[in-house]
């Protein structure tokens, strides 16, 4: 390790100071020590005694001075070596960092069966993949496949393959997924360009969409979507065609519940032309008269249901029961609820039992998805703590994913890829199949682990 110039510059000076100080010792030794006195006289002895005395002091300070000198340079070497451990100390781990910026473009596979480079797990092809049987560039999970693109900044990634279980293509976070920017499970978008900076269209987000832009499950067509009212937009259930709204429309641009043809709102034969849509809010009920407003259909018991052998207060469908349910088949406690200010409701979608539930074959409370469970526990709408699950067939508290079997169980930390953990069995798992506790990563077994499979360390 090469000195800097100032302790270069410092170290030679302080060695010519040692050697004038020596020689100015030694020069004024003779003179100074060996003095004669002038006379026999006790005045020049007097003189003589006088500066001997000085000349003995000044060369014992002039020893002091040597020493210190000596000291102050042995310091001051120390300070120098101290200086190079240091430098050298500290330019190891820069180094190395260095050198692994260099090499992240060839960075070593970790695992076995691994083709490529920086990928982590078993049989994956291609670059930086993380699981098993991945192939193509930045998969997160079993059996993805994306195409193989350039990563300019590992640490800045904007584009991924798929996050889950045999997704294919680019974006796509779920399981079973084909196309781009796909959430959920078994939708099918087409390979379109995108700006991940500035997306204006996605490809579906829910369960079995087919084509772009929808949101929630069995939809086929563009832009279909739920009711617009709040989160209840989040799931539309069988709809055919473009634009539309709610559950089983075929058509375009229709809101309602098992529409055949364009620009409808209602429910089966009981619609309106969206035309027509100004009249018919003066004859809605009052909020006054809503719990007491009369059936529109046939079969219902209660009040307020439009639709189809709906049995209680405000239903909207076919054959539910209890209060402020939306859909088929749907069976939610009876409640009172103020028609201007709805907090909480039963099941949006199809056979769901509890409240809050959206989607499908969900039971318990604010279940959102596909055959999720939770239990019946009391919640304050205007300020939810817990929820139920979000996903498919997860059964416990606080789970985001599919299949994931206890309390607060997701997926990676990493933005939005959090939103799907898969068959998790423990509580606040983070990733794919983990069994146990505080897990991070694909496959772990045990408590507080983190990695993929057998490839892990203990948090």
């Amino acid at each position: 390790m090469t000195l800097p110039p100032f302790l270069q510059s410092a170290a030679s000076q302080l060695t010519g100071i040692g050697s004038a100080i020596s020689a100015a010792t030694s020069a004024a030794a003779a003179p100074t020590t060996t003095i004669v006195a002038a006379g026999a006289d006790e005045v020049s002895a007097a003189v003589q005694t006088l500066f001997s005395e000085h000349a003995e002091a000044y060369q014992e300070l002039s020893a002091q001075a040597a020493a210190f000198h000596a000291q102050f340079v042995q310091a001051m070497s120390g300070a120098a070596e101290a200086y190079a451990a240091a430098e050298s100390a500290n330019a190891s781990p820069l180094q190395s960092l260095a050198q692994a910026a260099a090499a992240v473009e060839n960075s070593a596979n970790y695992g076995y069966g691994n083709v490529g480079s920086g990928n982590v797990g078993f049989f994956n092809t291609g670059e930086y993949n993380f699981g098993a049987f991945n192939t193509g560039t930045l998969n997160f999970g079993l059996g993805n496949l994306s195409p193989n693109f350039a990563v300019p900044d590992p640490t800045k990634i904007s584009v991924f393959g798929g996050f889950g279980l045999f997704n294919s293509g680019l974006d796509n976070i779920g399981a079973f997924n084909t196309g781009n920017i796909n959430i959920g499970i078994g939708n099918v978008s087409p390979n379109f360009q995108f700006d991940p900076n500035n997306l204006t269209d996605f490809g579906n987000l829910g369960f079995f969409n087919n084509g772009m832009d929808n949101v929630g499950a069995f939809n086929v067509g563009t832009h279909n979507s739920g009711f617009p009212l709040g989160p209840l937009g989040f799931l539309g259930i069988g709809n055919h065609g473009n634009y539309d709204q709610g559950l089983l429309n075929f058509g375009n641009n229709d809101l309602g519940i098992g529409l055949f043809g364009d620009n409808l709102i209602g429910v089966g034969p009981l619609h309106i032309s969206d035309g027509a849509l100004t009249s018919a809010l003066h004859s809605l009920p009052t909020a006054a008269v809503a719990q007491a407003a009369q059936n529109y259909g046939y079969g219902n018991v209660g009040s307020g249901n439009v639709g189809f052998f709906n049995t209680g207060t405000s239903n909207f469908g076919i054959g539910n029961t209890g209060t402020l349910n939306f859909g088929i088949a749907n069976v939610s406690p009876n409640f009172t609820f103020d028609p201007t200010n709805i907090s909480a409701f039963g099941g949006l979608g199809f056979f769901n039992n509890g409240l809050d539930n959206i989607g499908a074959f969900n039971t318990g409370n604010i279940n959102i998805g596909i055959g999720n469970v939770s239990p019946n526990f009391t919640f304050d709408p205007n300020n939810l703590t817990d929820f139920g699950n979000l996903g498919f067939f997860n059964n416990g508290m606080d789970n985001v994913g599919a299949f994931n079997v206890g309390t607060h169980n997701s997926g990676f930390p990493l933005g939005p890829l959090g939103f799907l953990g898969i068959g998790n069995h423990g509580n606040y798992d983070q990733g794919l199949l983990n069994f146990g506790n505080n897990d991070l990563g694909i496959g772990l077994f045990g408590d507080n682990l983190i990695g993929v499979g057998p490839f892990h360390i203990t948090q």
